[in-house]
């Protein structure tokens, strides 16, 4: 493969290095005033952008005429640099301070609120990128019949004090489209990194505004497509990625694709965290090649899909959505507080080692695919941290049997699950767990030397027969399918000492906890006489 290259599917709706027609603002926002729209003090992108004074605590807008309607594909959006130089002067987002406007003319137009004075770069200002599907409708204010006729873009701000000078109010180049960050080939020591996508996008002829560099860690937006009908080579480690809070777009717009199966993808300690909650960020293996990931942490994310290639070490996925497993490898990773109803959907428990899963008081750990039924599988070294501890139906079981069949787990170490089973399937585990008796008598004493006896009630199979010590115990274990029912029995009646009536009773050896049983055994004097 040829050195790794970076491209963006996003098209010029205006860069401002040529002269542009700014509106006469859109109807509603008329307080801005001397508009230039080539302005070469201080863009973002290029040579030059378009400004505009603020002499009015009012409301103002800059747009721009694209010249005609855009034949429209459903999932694009527009994406739109945006600055106010006195950001103390731009009202909160909760009041609208600043919007982003998309319409057919100045007087049909949706608009957004994308900002504020406590929102995103501000208090502090500096330039963001704003971005919002057309086709969005919650948040969305409407001014005329704008229709799907989209024509104008521009940004709105609400002052809540005036700019005695300068032109304060800007915008630079506007584009539109998914938003894909597409990266392809790489080599030996020309392969895909992060740094490279972050370097490819922050160019000043480029600013696409979909990976930045943000004080030593990453601002991502957009579809991330690693590999495409070409593959890739991508490698990195020790990076900090943020999703940036995109309200106004669809939940799928922030997404990690990974494409070809001939695409070799590492990552060593490669951590993203949600900024938002309307497009978490996605990710699926859409080819099946090779994926090795170590450590690192997903934070407040949506959902996962992986397949075969997949070898994860060390990963933890932190309030995130429904992890789909595809065949994938998973050792000593960690499942926190998913914020689904099932943390990890699997097809194959024999690769699963080592994890561990802590719940949120709601949800199952891990559910069995349908491909599971009828088949036997390890599962080892696993803990559950505050799942139900029996079985059940509460909706918090460890494990959740929904196959329509029978799938044994034998779990070889680690904690034993409990299980939710659905009607029609059966959940079988095999695992040891402790039995533990404690016999005394009526004054609390420990007996020695009793018989005790624990027996399967469906087939009477013997369990355990054996006597208690010196301390009255039976501590042994079980490794068989659970839960299981047996009847436990007591007898003392040797020659000799004293002797106690006969003790019966059924009990249920637990998934989890096994059996604890104390008994008290009463003495029989029908066969304790002295004379």
């Amino acid at each position: 493969m040829a050195v790794a290259t970076y491209t963006t599917d996003l098209t010029d709706f205006e860069d401002f290095e040529a002269a542009n027609t700014i509106s006469t603002e859109f109807t509603g926002y008329t307080a801005t005033s001397k508009g230039d729209d080539e302005d070469s003090d201080f863009p973002i992108q290029g040579t030059q952008h378009a400004s505009a004074e603020q002499r009015t605590a009012s409301t103002g807008s800059l747009g721009s005429d694209y010249g005609s309607n855009i034949t429209w594909t459903s999932g694009w959006n527009f994406f739109l640099w945006g600055i106010f130089l006195a950001p103390a002067a731009v009202d909160t987002d909760a009041n609208a301070g600043i919007q982003m406007a998309v319409g057919s003319s100045i007087t049909a137009y949706y608009r957004w609120t994308v900002g504020g004075s406590d929102f995103g770069r501000y208090p502090y200002g500096g330039w963001q990128n704003f971005v919002v599907d057309p086709e969005v409708t919650t948040g969305r204010t409407t001014t005329g019949a704008p229709g799907t006729n989209y024509r104008w873009v521009g940004m709105l701000c609400d002052v809540i004090s005036a700019i005695s000078k300068g032109s304060p109010y800007g915008i630079d180049v506007i584009r539109y489209g998914r938003g894909e960050l597409r990266v392809i080939d790489g080599q030996a020591a020309a392969y895909g990194t992060f740094v490279g996508m972050q370097g490819a996008n922050d160019a000043l002829a480029a600013k696409w505004g979909l990976f930045q560099e943000n004080a030593g860690s990453y601002l991502w937006k957009g579809l991330i497509s690693l590999g495409t009908t070409t593959a890739v080579d991508f490698r990195d480690s020790n990076r900090d990625i943020f999703i940036d809070d995109t309200r106004r777009v669809q939940s799928s717009f922030n997404r990690i694709e990974i494409n070809h199966v001939s695409s070799n993808i590492e990552w060593i300690n490669i951590n993203f965290t949600s900024l938002g909650t309307t497009a978490k960020g996605e990710f699926e293996m859409i080819d099946d090649c090779t994926f090795v990931d170590e450590d690192g942490v997903f934070t407040d994310m949506s959902t996962f899909i992986y397949q075969s290639g997949y070898d994860g070490t060390g990963r933890t996925w932190r309030r995130c959505g429904l992890v789909t497993q595809g065949g994938g490898t998973f050792d000593s990773c960690i499942f926190d507080e998913a914020s689904g109803t099932v943390a990890f959907l699997v097809d194959d428990l024999d690769i699963v080692d080592d994890c561990v899963f802590n719940s949120d008081g709601t949800g199952y750990a891990i559910e069995l695919d349908s491909s599971m039924a009828g088949n036997s599988y390890t599962m080892s070294g696993c803990s559950f941290n505050g799942y139900a501890v029996t079985d059940g139906s509460t909706g918090n079981e460890a494990i959740y049997n929904n196959t329509g069949g029978t799938v044994t787990i034998s779990v070889g170490s680690g904690q034993i699950p409990t299980v939710h089973d659905e009607v029609g399937s059966t959940t079988i585990i095999t695992a040891s767990v402790d039995l533990y008796i404690i016999v005394k008598d009526t004054n609390g004493d420990p007996i020695q030397d009793v018989q005790v006896g624990i027996h399967k009630t469906s087939d009477r199979a013997e369990i355990v027969n054996q006597d208690t010590d010196i301390n009255g115990e039976v501590d042994t274990s079980y490794s068989g399918t659970t839960p299981e029912s047996v009847e436990v029995r007591c007898r003392k009646a040797s020659s000799g000492a004293t002797k106690y009536k006969n003790y019966s009773s059924l009990q249920t050896i637990a998934t989890t906890i096994g059996l604890s049983l104390s008994i008290t055994m009463i003495e029989d004097p029908n066969n304790n006489a002295t004379t």
